[in-house]
């Protein structure tokens, strides 16, 4: 089932540390498309269901040489798991 329009999506993703402060800059770069943060050392993509694909397309726009993983993909939910 597809994310609804107010939902919010997460995608988690391993990142050298030595390209994690160019990566948050060139997002901020992106104006609102996402924001990042680390929750218990894994990092963290977070972005309107809407927005989702065009996250995707700029991740693959990404110098190979950042060596992105994505880990997982949900839509985000109060609940503490």
């Amino acid at each position: 089932m597809p994310p609804l329009p107010n939902e919010t999506m997460i995608i988690e993703f391993e990142l050298p540390a030595k390209h994690q402060l160019m990566f948050q800059a060139m997002l901020q770069g992106e104006d609102g498309l996402a924001f990042v943060r680390c929750v218990h050392g894994v990092q963290q993509l977070w972005t309107t269901a809407p927005q989702v694909e065009e996250v995707y397309a700029w991740l693959k726009c990404l110098p190979t040489h950042f060596n992105i993983r994505i880990l997982d993909e949900y839509v985000w939910s109060n609940e503490e798991t």
